[in-house]
């Protein structure tokens, strides 16, 4: 095979080196391909000139990057990147030592070949000794949960869409027929704020915050924050059932129902569905406030449209610009433009608030005034990420000292990836990986008595049950009857089990695993650790 040799034995190294997956039918294909003797020096050529973009398209299937098609998808975002947040972003794409390890071990093959005869050696590597490897490999290969991170330090797993009878390694339909059954469960649900008796005694304020995992709290060492010892209810197992922001937005907005696809965000949905037609059902005035101006991604076109909070956004002047967006737009000080807020919308017992605040301060390629993002966006992350939940942390305070009653909701939209996997850069969200849409959200009744910590729920959450904790808070009003309180609440959360899905990915967990589909593939285990 020549110099073919090189490039098998690069590859062979690098997947016995856990960097990239080894197909062994495509790969075996390829090497008979460039094997068999051709006399014509025509044939020589014409095999040559598409053996060599077969060989780079079968590398990139093997990287474990999403695929191709993909990233394509993405260009009409890609476009309203800066050039340093674009030339930052093909950085990370490219691993130094792994690149020098691969061309080492090419080079080395090429030079031995000139004495040895690599070919045999070569094919016995791809088969069998592949095949072999991989059957041991799959008895020793833990499966990352987040328990495997030590997102959380309890032993609960996230609840199965499997169902009870279901054992072995499941096949693409039984996944299928779960995922069906999932949704159609979801479709039964739904909470209800019904006007109580009384107006409600205090405003509901909630904070979704870009780029938040429990993942990326552990990687920035903040998993103990002040901020989060704080709150009343702690949800540690709460999925976003998405990895973008757009989407999770409207999850939110429409949390008075059950989880749907991904496809049903953008379609029309009943009026109930809609969480702040929910609160001013039950008596609150709706707001929106945004600490960015939601232009990228069409985000505040979303959550007009089809998060339903059809209201125009409050001002966020005069708070100053903390950050840069990697498309140079300003992103405010996030306790600047809160307090600022509060200060111009002060409580009315006659009128409460309901106020939706979407902060952006985490997004990837955000940078400080007067530099550009080729300086690294991702290693000023963990600085940002300690900057909001202090100046999260402030807010409770400012809430406390004004003696303002609020039912304070904090939820991630997601997480910012920053870990990485074995199927995505560090940063990549293409896949709703657990490290990515297991959040930290949270819930503190400001103005009532505080416990010495937070109650931790520990079953599966998403949406409609961080809804219905709403509803019920309410409903039964903790601020006028001293018999409710934040545990008396808590006990009445409900569960979800975990699926989460962008437009052409879906990851969900069956039986004791979590399983990925790119759409128009089959479903595959998703072990990234």
């Amino acid at each position: 095979m020549g110099w073919w040799n090189g490039y098998f034995i690069a590859k062979l190294g690098l997947f016995y080196a856990d960097y990239i997956d080894f197909n062994v039918l495509l790969n075996l294909a390829l090497a008979v391909a460039v094997i068999l003797p051709l006399r014509s020096k025509m044939w020589r050529t014409l095999r040559l000139l598409v053996a060599i973009p077969a060989a780079t398209a079968l590398l990139y299937y093997d990287t474990r990057l999403p695929p191709f098609s993909r990233l394509l998808a993405q260009q009409q975002h890609l476009e309203q990147f800066s050039l340093s947040y674009v030339t930052e972003l093909l950085g990370r794409f490219i691993n130094p030592s792994v690149v020098l390890y691969g061309l080492g071990l090419f080079f080395i093959a090429y030079i031995f070949a000139r004495k040895l005869r690599l070919t045999t050696f070569v094919l016995l590597a791809i088969w069998p000794a592949i095949p072999l490897y991989n059957m041991w490999q799959n008895q020793q290969t833990i499966v990352h949960t987040p328990q495997n991170t030590a997102l959380v330090a309890a032993r609960a797993e996230q609840a199965s869409i499997a169902p009870a009878s279901a054992t072995g390694e499941p096949k693409d339909a039984d996944i299928d027929a779960a995922l069906t059954r999932f949704y159609a469960e979801q479709a039964k649900r739904q909470v209800s704020f019904a006007r109580p008796q009384a107006t409600p005694a205090f405003d509901v304020l909630i904070v979704q915050i870009c780029s938040l995992a429990w993942d990326d709290l552990l990687m920035t060492e903040q998993a103990q924050a002040p901020l989060l010892q704080r709150m009343d209810i702690l949800l540690k197992r709460f999925n976003t059932a998405t990895s973008y922001s757009g989407p999770a937005a409207i999850r939110l907005l429409r949390s008075a129902c059950g989880q749907t696809s991904h496809k049903s965000l953008y379609e029309p949905a009943a009026a109930n569905c809609y969480l702040f037609n929910q609160f001013e059902q039950a008596g609150f005035h709706k707001h929106m406030l945004l600490n960015h101006d939601g232009v990228y991604g069409n985000m505040l076109h979303e959550i007009q449209q089809y998060g339903g909070l059809n209201v125009a956004p409050d001002a966020n002047s005069p708070a100053s610009t903390a950050w840069l967006g990697f498309d140079g737009s300003a992103i405010k000080d996030d306790y600047e433009v809160l307090n600022g807020w509060l200060t111009r919308h002060p409580h009315n017992a006659n009128s409460p608030i309901a106020l939706y605040y979407n902060t952006t301060s985490l997004h990837d390629g955000n940078h400080p005034p007067g530099t550009s993002t080729s300086q690294g966006s991702a290693s000023q992350y963990g600085t940002r990420v300690k900057r909001l939940l202090s100046d999260l942390d402030r807010l409770v305070t400012t809430l406390e000292t004004q003696q303002r009653p609020t039912m304070l909701v904090f939820i991630p939209e997601h997480g910012a990836g920053s870990r990485g996997d074995r199927m995505q850069i560090p940063f990549m969200r293409e896949n709703p990986s657990p490290a990515i849409t297991l959040v930290p959200a949270a819930v503190r009744f400001v103005g009532l008595p505080k416990q010495p910590n937070p109650i931790t729920i520990d079953q599966p959450t998403s949406y409609i049950d961080l809804a219905g904790l709403m509803r019920d808070a309410i409903a039964q009003d903790p601020y006028r009857n001293n018999s409710v309180t934040a545990a008396t609440l808590a006990a009445g959360i409900t569960s979800t089990p975990y699926v989460s899905s962008n437009e052409a990915v879906t990851v969900v967990r069956y039986s004791d695993d979590y399983y990925l589909h790119y759409q128009g593939g089959a479903w595959a285990n998703y072990r990234y650790q």
